[in-house]
């Protein structure tokens, strides 16, 4: 304490002054100390006397230390005093909170990050097995355009169970849906997801709406139903989708590609029959490199075969 009185003398202060008054005799130290270098850069001799800044510097830390240090001790008591012998203990852990907060929380997220990481690899092998027990695919069906799934399954079940009670020889059929509006003016967005699900996957068939008839004909992804023995004799009827694929779309006017029959119209045969897909037109193509193309061919003729005669 003694050490303290004297610091506060040093400046030339009664004991414990305020902190203002501390901070303001500095300060006129520091001005005069920074005087008198500038008088010494100019040969001027300062004049004679017991001004010693660094004395006065050491002694405005020790104040500033033990303010600190009260200050400190106060807090503590309070924050602390109320745990008594377990003062010291509670301020270390308080200590270890507010320093390693982050840490603890970055480790808490670094390890629930790892357990779902775990999960979800688990899922993924056990989806992986259950997939191998499968038999494989016999056909893929993709609709594309203003359709919706009216069954309660989310997976398409009862559409797929529709296809295996009409091909009793097949053991697994798969079916998903690519929605997209019929309004033009919302299509756009749905349209580049589309553009990405057909770049990315193989489905053997695809029905198609209307609109999108056109829009996944021009893209070329269908094989010229028109040149399939078993089909040839439909290409003049009402039920035959034509079209001509874009093969220059960048002239100054688009070149189209020679009318072929690519899909046809099976909305009237028993393909609609018990098919929970809302819908308005099923028109039928099988994509150009489909995995399984004599089965998607099957399935075309199959329901063909069902569509009413012309006559």
């Amino acid at each position: 304490m003694e050490d303290i009185k004297k610091a506060y003398e040093t400046l030339g202060l009664e004991p414990f002054a305020s902190k203002d008054l501390v901070e303001q005799r500095y300060d006129q130290a520091f001005r005069k100390d920074r005087a008198r270098s500038k008088q010494a850069a100019q040969g001027i001799e300062p004049p004679a006397d017991d001004f010693d800044f660094e004395k006065i510097t050491a002694a405005y830390r020790a104040i500033l230390d033990y303010e600190t240090k009260k200050y400190t001790e106060a807090f503590e008591q309070e924050e602390y005093g109320k745990y008594k012998k377990m003062a010291g203990q509670a301020k270390k852990i308080d200590h270890f909170w507010r320093y390693y907060k982050v840490h603890t929380f970055v480790a808490i997220g670094l390890v629930i990050a790892l357990i779902y990481g775990i999960v979800a690899f688990m899922n993924h092998q056990e989806e992986k097995r259950y997939l191998a027990s499968l038999p494989p695919v016999d056909v893929s069906v993709s609709f594309i355009g203003n359709y919706f799934n009216m069954s309660e399954e989310d997976s398409y079940e009862a559409t797929n169970q529709k296809f295996l009670a009409d091909f009793p020889d097949f053991q697994r059929v798969v079916t998903d849906l690519i929605f997209v509006p019929e309004d033009p003016s919302m299509q756009y967005a749905y349209l580049q997801k589309a553009m990405v699900m057909l770049m990315t996957e193989t489905p053997d068939i695809y029905i198609a709406d209307e609109p999108m008839k056109d829009w996944t004909l021009q893209q070329g992804m269908y094989i010229e139903l028109d040149k399939v023995a078993s089909l040839a004799h439909l290409a003049d009827s009402k039920y035959a989708v034509k079209g001509a694929v874009l093969i220059d779309g960048l002239a100054e006017e688009p070149v189209y590609g020679e009318e072929h029959m690519y899909m046809l119209d099976l909305t009237e045969s028993d393909l609609a029959k018990n098919l929970q897909i809302a819908h308005n037109k099923l028109l039928v193509g099988i994509r150009a490199n489909a995995p399984n193309a004599e089965k998607a061919l099957q399935f075309i003729e199959y329901y063909a075969a069902t569509l009413p005669d012309e006559s």
